[in-house]
């Protein structure tokens, strides 16, 4: 075994974590409790004076304890400065956000900074880890010149592996711990330390593969989801269509043992699932190949936001309203339940159609302080009080459990609720005398 390797097993060296978004910073916290000492590296002042703070920036259950206790241990602290998180540490994970641009191809401009700032200080010895989730060939046309400007080779003089992160909002402490990991290195060397590394931060499957292979199967985790999701989409929109509750339907097919349809809803959203299928389209693109069915499922999953405006202007006119002056409230900014993750949400979609519409939008969110035109606040009264339409955008708990009894004597007559997450018992909503709409039903 090497130096390297034995630092490792004993956890002398300190690890370096660039980027404390959604993944990084709950990523440096578990690396803490693991007995490394952490120094994690970010551009947003907001983030890092939290950390030194013993504060979380992020909304996950159990992380603000973690950043607590590895601040008190001596274990976890951050920095503005990437160069100073390269300068001391042997081992750096590049967790960065790599979003898509407004044509959808690859922006790498955070991953290329990242990478630049560790090239200036790289020295022998140390092992640099990619987490961030790349196109195809990334690690190969991108990552290794920016390095070679080092005057350093990888896989001789340092060590260069990929393993993407593959953990879920909500339960990214647990599956950062317990989910498989693919780890391929740009040598056989570079990924059998990598994988002693990350033997002490996952008690799940860890698995070697070659570097390509590595960077599509991310790609086509997501893609699936997103072609599963454009499914049940279609579904339900057909179904609704032809009367049939869509969610009924898809939960007796699922029960054939060789079925297992997705949930209907507002839209996709979150960072992984809209953006991953286009990294591989861009691909595909630049190779010529045309791939019909992953294109077509971004095309439905992106037409839902439009679909739940459609749904709101149908539903209104059944109370013989008009989209224009109507007050429509909306419940959820987030993409995903009890997250304060904005990124691709539907809710920004529906909002802006909304206010095209000339209508009067306002928007709740338990987590989030923001949101994307139109009226906000955490205070839900305020937000639902004489509405002339409700809508339901994030599956937040709070929403699931609704007295329903109140919520008819706050809303205007007739009592309009668009249930874009299929969220609620529709017999309820109609027993208290609202009129219920519900995607796929």
């Amino acid at each position: 075994m090497g130096t390297l390797e034995e630092e490792i097993k004993k956890r002398r060296c300190s690890v370096g974590i660039i980027g404390l978004g959604h993944i990084g910073l709950p990523m440096a916290a578990v690396i803490a409790e693991k007995g490394f000492t952490v120094l994690g590296g970010d551009l947003n002042p907001h983030i890092v004076d939290a950390v030194n703070s013993k504060k979380s920036s992020v909304q996950e259950e159990g992380l603000q304890s973690l950043i607590e206790k590895g601040s008190i241990e001596g274990r976890l602290r951050a920095t503005l400065n990437p160069s100073e998180v390269v300068k001391k540490c042997k081992i750096v994970l590049i967790v960065v956000q790599t979003p898509i641009k407004e044509d959808n191809t690859p922006d790498l401009s955070h991953l290329k900074s990242a990478c630049l700032e560790v090239s200036k200080q790289l020295r022998s010895g140390q092992l640099i880890i990619i987490e961030s989730t790349l196109p195809p060939g990334t690690i190969n046309e991108v990552i290794l010149p920016i390095f070679d400007c080092s005057g350093l080779v990888a896989g001789e003089d340092f060590y260069l592996a990929y393993s993407p992160e593959r953990a879920m909002p909500t339960r990214t402490l647990e599956e950062i711990q317990s989910n498989s990991r693919l780890i391929g290195g740009i040598n056989q060397k570079s990924a059998s330390i990598a994988m002693e590394f990350y033997k002490l931060v996952t008690e799940g499957e860890l698995i070697l593969s070659d570097l390509a292979t590595v960077e599509i199967v991310k790609l086509i985790e997501n893609t699936y989801r997103d072609t599963n999701i454009a499914l049940a989409n279609e579904i339900a929109l057909f179904c609704e269509g032809i009367g049939v509750d869509a969610l009924n339907a898809i939960k007796l097919a699922n029960k054939h043992p060789r079925v297992n349809i997705h949930l209907p809803g507002a839209g996709v959203g979150g960072h992984c699932i809209p953006k991953d299928p286009n990294f591989i389209l861009n691909k595909a693109n630049e190779l010529g190949i045309k791939l019909e069915l992953i294109e077509a499922a971004r095309k439905v999953n992106e037409n839902m936001p439009i679909h739940v405006v459609k749904m709101i202007k149908k539903a209104l006119a059944t109370a013989d309203k008009s989209i224009e002056k109507s007050k429509v409230s909306i419940l959820g900014i987030a993409y995903k339940g009890d997250t304060d993750d904005v990124r691709n949400t539907p809710a920004k979609v529906i909002v802006e159609e909304l206010l095209e519409s000339d209508c009067f939008v306002y928007s709740h969110d338990p987590y989030v302080k923001q949101d994307f035109g139109g009226m906000f606040s955490n205070n839900i009264k305020k937000v639902i009080k004489n509405s002339d339409c409700l809508v339901i955008v994030t599956d937040h708990s709070i929403y699931k459990s609704l007295d329903l009894k109140e919520l008819s004597k706050q809303l205007k007559t007739p009592n309009i609720v668009i249930d874009a997450r299929r969220i609620l018992d529709p017999r309820g909503v109609k027993g208290h005398g609202m009129r219920y709409f519900g995607v796929g039903y």
